[in-house]
């Protein structure tokens, strides 16, 4: 294992078959906390080589949610570095190269079975395809043979010599010693017929020549383990330390999907989540820091991060959880940063209305929405969301059928309530304060002998086209004037 003076370095390697994803996204995370944790280097390594499912456009989309998160990285196949190249399909030469020399050593050999040929004799041995382990027909070939099947262009693989009967045993940080006896592992393909290698060779001969220390990824991959140790031992590289992340499974304790709020990164961007949140949640799915602490800075979590705290037992995704966590954020967030992410929410939903839909307003976005901030700030769990508590103030309202009815059956006269409150309002001078018009509210209450939240309900209704706002007074004064007793005389005219 490595020397506790070894500089840490950690990767992360995805596959670009698709977008970033919570599982990924937190491994990603914690490779890179481990290396801010230990001043190392995290490394960035695109492991492109499955053609089947490769999606080239992926990689972008993943570079950038992995920008987004703040989780920047020493080498990569984007920024360069001394062990490029850091994407498997342009390392092709050196998987052959190091293939060869397994072959010369009589580690691995020449396999010439057909899938056809391989899948025919998995239903004549056990008759189950998946638990089929290769029957070494190729192992004793003759160099005669291979030369002739070589020459006369017959397709071919390098599979790996498995030693018979022996015991590999390796130390998981989360999981302990683990045993797997040989007897269990098949010889194993290293180079596909394509050219192309499989994960289990091509990571050892990327690990181990870039140098990482410590392997940190998915529980799933623990099986692989025994394997890429294996060929560690066979090419005479050092074994780093693992640390295999237990499963993130949803509230009902099955697999996690988007039926639990598991969305990819990109779409958690979308709507409206910040980093900080996306960030501190991902931490607490595996490892924790004391049961009641679960808000923690970035400098936090990197002093208080180790491996050995992440916990065996499968964490669970609480998307309510998250959510509520990025209401916190969003409630400590400097004013000025979120009026900039609010900007940019309200200016792309109002791109996507007609001239028609937009109330007539001078005054531009930027300075209303300056305004808003702290009436909605609290309420706030996701920039997206927000649109819901600002959009009125933007966008003409309209009133539903039960907003017309909503007073029929109440005991209050919202029709004088308005002409009251229309009267009064208009009194008030052009900058329309707060103050003034909780005033003359206040005034109108007493007169009619009704409680103010009655009074509030009415207006509120008439001019926010709902009975939930933001605080009323401090709404009709961004709202405005003009535009208060306009909404205000459009009501009467629906509820005469």
């Amino acid at each position: 294992m490595n020397k506790k003076n070894d500089k840490v370095r950690v990767r992360f390697a995805p596959s670009p078959t698709g977008y970033l994803h919570i599982g990924s996204a937190r491994t990603a995370f914690f490779n890179w906390l481990c290396a801010a944790k230990n001043r190392g280097s995290f490394i960035l390594r695109i492991e492109d080589t499955n053609i089947e499912r490769h999606r080239e456009e992926t990689v972008a989309l993943m570079i950038k949610s992995l920008k987004w998160l703040g989780l920047d990285w020493d080498e990569g196949s984007d920024t360069g570095g001394r062990y490029g190249p850091y994407r498997q399909s342009q390392r092709t030469d050196i998987y052959n190269e190091y293939a060869q020399k397994l072959v010369s050593e009589k580690k691995a050999y020449y396999c010439f079975c057909s899938p056809e040929e391989l899948k025919e004799r998995r239903k004549k041995k056990k008759g189950i395809e998946e638990s089929y382990e290769y029957d070494g027909k190729c192992r004793k070939l003759s160099t005669e043979t291979i030369k002739t099947n070589i020459e006369n262009g017959k397709p071919y693989a390098v599979r790996f010599l498995v030693p018979r009967n022996e015991t590999v045993i390796f130390k998981d940080t989360v999981y302990g010693s683990i045993k797997v006896n040989t007897a269990t592992i098949g010889d194993f393909i290293i180079i596909r017929s394509n050219g192309l290698p499989t994960y289990n060779y091509s990571v050892v001969i990327d690990d181990a020549l870039m140098k990482i220390t410590h392997i940190i990824r998915g529980e799933d991959h623990l099986t692989n383990t025994p394997k890429q140790i294996l060929l560690y031992n066979a090419l005479g590289f050092s074994i780093p330390a693992f640390t295999h992340l237990p499963m993130i499974l949803g509230e009902d304790g099955q697999k996690l999907s988007k039926r639990h709020g598991s969305i990819s990164i990109e779409k958690y961007i979308e709507e409206g989540f910040v980093r900080e949140a996306i960030l501190n949640y991902l931490a607490l799915l595996g490892w924790s820091y004391g049961e009641k602490t679960t808000i923690f800075s970035m400098k936090e979590l990197i002093r208080k991060f180790s491996l050995e705290s992440i916990n065996k037992k499968p964490a669970k995704f609480d998307y309510s959880k998250l959510l509520w966590m990025n209401g916190y954020y969003i409630r400590n967030m400097d004013d000025s940063r979120l009026k900039k992410l609010l900007e940019k929410q309200i200016e792309d939903y109002l791109s996507g209305k007609d001239d028609s839909e937009l109330e007539n307003t001078s005054e531009e976005p930027e300075y209303k929405i300056e305004k808003i901030v702290p009436l909605i700030k609290e309420r706030i769990k996701t920039i997206k969301g927000s649109i819901d508590l600002i959009k009125p103030f933007f966008i003409k309202i309209k009133y539903t059928k039960e907003l017309a009815a909503y007073f029929k059956n109440k005991k209050i006269d919202a029709l004088d309530v308005l002409k009251k409150s229309y009267e009064a309002l208009s009194k008030i001078d052009n900058k329309f304060p707060s103050e003034s018009t909780e005033k003359e509210l206040r005034l109108i209450s007493e007169k009619l002998n009704l409680n103010l939240r009655k009074t509030a309900e009415v207006i509120r209704i008439a001019v926010w086209g709902s009975n939930i706002s933001p605080p009323l007074f401090k709404t009709m004064e961004i709202l405005g004037k003009e535009l208060t007793l306009f909404r205000i005389n459009e009501y009467m005219k629906i509820i005469l």
